[in-house]
C-alpha cells in the first residue's frame, strides 16, 4: 500500500481515481489544484502524485516543475486527455510516468506500480 497524492480539478475524474486506487489497496488524498497538491506534499510527503495536466490556477506542467524542484525526489505520474505535447512536456519536467484520459483501471494501477518500483528522483 502506498500513499497517494490525487491532484485533478474535475471533482468526478478524482473520485473515479481516488476509488480506483484505493481498490488496489492504496491510500490515498486528493487535491482540486496544484497549489493545493503542492501544500498537501509539503504537510504529508506522499510516495506518488499522480497529476492532471490541464487545470486551472496553476496547471499541471507548472506543477510538476514546482514539485520537481522543492522535492527533487518526487515520483510523478501526469494523466490528462490531450496527448499532443502536454504528456511529453510533462515527462521533460520531471513526471516519471504519463498516461492518456481515458484509461482503464488496469492501466492506471500498473503506470502507479511502475512508478513505486523505480527509484524516486528517476524520470
Amino acid at each position: 500500500m502506498a500513499r497517494i497524492l490525487v491532484i485533478e480539478d474535475d471533482s468526478t475524474h478524482r473520485r473515479i481515481i481516488r476509488e480506483i486506487l484505493n481498490a488496489y489497496s492504496h491510500d490515498v488524498t486528493d487535491a482540486e489544484d496544484g497549489d493545493m497538491g503542492i501544500r498537501l506534499q509539503q504537510d504529508h510527503g506522499f510516495d506518488l502524485i499522480v497529476t492532471d495536466i490541464l487545470m486551472p490556477g496553476k496547471e499541471g506542467i507548472e506543477t510538476v516543475r514546482e514539485l520537481v524542484r522543492l522535492y527533487p525526489d518526487v515520483r510523478i505520474l501526469a494523466i490528462s486527455a490531450y496527448k499532443e505535447g502536454y504528456l511529453e512536456a510533462a515527462r521533460k519536467f520531471g513526471a516519471m510516468e504519463t498516461l492518456a484520459k481515458p484509461f482503464e483501471p488496469e492501466e492506471l494501477a500498473g503506470c502507479v506500480d511502475d512508478c513505486l518500483q523505480r527509484k524516486p528522483g528517476s524520470a
